[in-house]
């Protein structure tokens, strides 16, 4: 996706709120959709497009790129999301072993017997989130610091697109095992 601010109608921003990228979304989508004379292909560019610029790390790397900024993928992240990873990889790990459990169980008293212990990893998993949301928001308050620099440091930006990707899909892993224990 070369551009998926031009493709949504949108100025490249980093600061971008979610109301006005689904407006977007939506006056785009009644051209491109195929019910309405679109094409296939035309809305699936639209999807990807959306997809992009809602994923904060995504809408980082694509401004960067518009920015004429070079990306680098491969890098440190910050020390302190180590110790995140930490937290986010145990509570994993237990909410894994207790869905195995729960799910090879095939005693109804049994499972009951194991709710206590669902909903004690449904809490770790909650909270693990927000933290990992929080940290998000973190990042976040450094997209206009960026977008407002005459010269922004492509070293500055793409570690934060790096730490972005890990929160993502962190963030993404503990919601899977939050559905998977509802």
């Amino acid at each position: 996706m070369a551009n998926a601010f031009e493709f949504l109608g949108l100025k490249p921003s980093l600061v971008l709120e979610e109301a006005e990228l689904r407006d977007s979304f939506r006056a785009a989508g009644k051209l491109a959709h195929p019910d309405a004379g679109g094409g296939d292909g035309e809305f699936s560019s639209l999807n990807e497009a959306f997809a992009v610029l809602a994923s904060p790390s995504r809408r980082l790397r694509c401004w960067m790129e518009i920015q004429g900024l070079p990306v680098e993928t491969r890098g440190t992240i910050d020390d302190a999301l180590m110790d995140l990873f930490s937290d986010v990889g145990s509570i994993t790990q237990d909410a894994e072993l207790h869905i195995r459990k729960r799910d090879e169980t095939k005693s109804a008293l049994v499972r009951a017997m194991l709710e206590g212990q669902t909903q004690l990893c449904r809490e770790s998993i909650e909270t693990a989130i927000a933290k990992v949301e929080e940290r998000i928001e973190a990042e976040c308050r450094n997209f206009p610091v960026l977008e407002s620099s005459k010269a922004p440091d492509a070293g500055t930006a793409s570690k934060i697109a790096r730490n972005l990707v890990f929160l993502e899909k962190w963030r993404a892993g503990l919601r899977s095992c939050y559905a998977r224990l509802v």
